[in-house]
């Protein structure tokens, strides 16, 4: 599985490499692999990105939630508001 970018440490989220906490008042959006539009939708950021360490590491995720809704096709669902 992909090293992920960020990680919760005391109750907040980090960035893993150099622990640069996120703010809390910085808007967030995340997906999950158990939601049926997350994939088109990596897929679709994958297509606008311009360098090629960003298209890597989105790949990659590409790849993990692939292969999660393969083997967990009874927890998709649609997304919740």
């Amino acid at each position: 599985m992909f090293e992920r970018k960020y990680k919760i440490h005391n109750g907040k989220l980090v960035k893993r490499d150099k622990e640069i906490l996120v703010p809390d008042n910085e808007p967030l959006f995340i997906l999950r692999a158990k939601d049926r539009k997350a994939l088109p939708a990596l897929l679709a950021y994958h297509m606008i990105l311009d360098r090629l360490d960003q298209k890597e590491a989105v790949t990659k995720c590409i790849n993990d939630f692939r292969e999660f809704q393969e083997k967990n096709p009874e927890l998709m669902s649609e997304p919740e508001p």
